[in-house]
């Protein structure tokens, strides 16, 4: 019997095999831990270094490197905190945005297959579990901080 943790770690890295065929310069300059500072970030909305340090135990160094790794080539920012100017915040750029956008097709594809191979009952329950399944996970991320 296939868990849970199973079949969302296999729908996770099918994804991820999937944009890393995107064949973006920048993209595949990527190492793994580079793509999960990537999903932090995203994920979490302009969290600090230290929450994204704390998240995927890492020191602060190797948080540093990758974060000027990703500022380097454009796909993150930082901005420091409107009350506090000693806190900064991490957040994606356009261009990162622009790379989640970029393959549309695919996401179009696989939606039409979904909706043609799924009953609209199943289909609809399938969205409502997933909507509350990355709220759960959200929710459980930022109550570690």
């Amino acid at each position: 019997m296939i868990t849970l943790q199973k079949s969302l770690t296999n729908l996770m890295q099918v994804l991820r095999l999937h944009e890393h065929r995107q064949n973006d310069p920048d993209f595949e300059k990527l190492g793994a831990i580079d793509v999960y500072y990537l999903e932090a970030i995203y994920q979490l909305k302009e969290p600090t270094i230290g929450m994204i340090s704390k998240l995927l135990d890492q020191s602060t160094p190797n948080t540093n490197y990758h974060i000027k790794k990703l500022m380097r080539l454009n796909l993150i920012e930082k901005r420091l905190d409107d009350t506090d100017r000693r806190v900064t915040h991490l957040m994606v750029t356009e261009k990162y945005l622009k790379l989640l956008e970029s393959d549309n097709e695919f996401w179009q594809r696989l939606e039409n297959r979904l909706e043609d191979e799924v009953a609209p009952k199943d289909l609809a329950i399938f969205k409502r579990v997933l909507r509350q399944t990355i709220e759960i996970v959200s929710d459980e991320s930022l109550d570690e901080f």
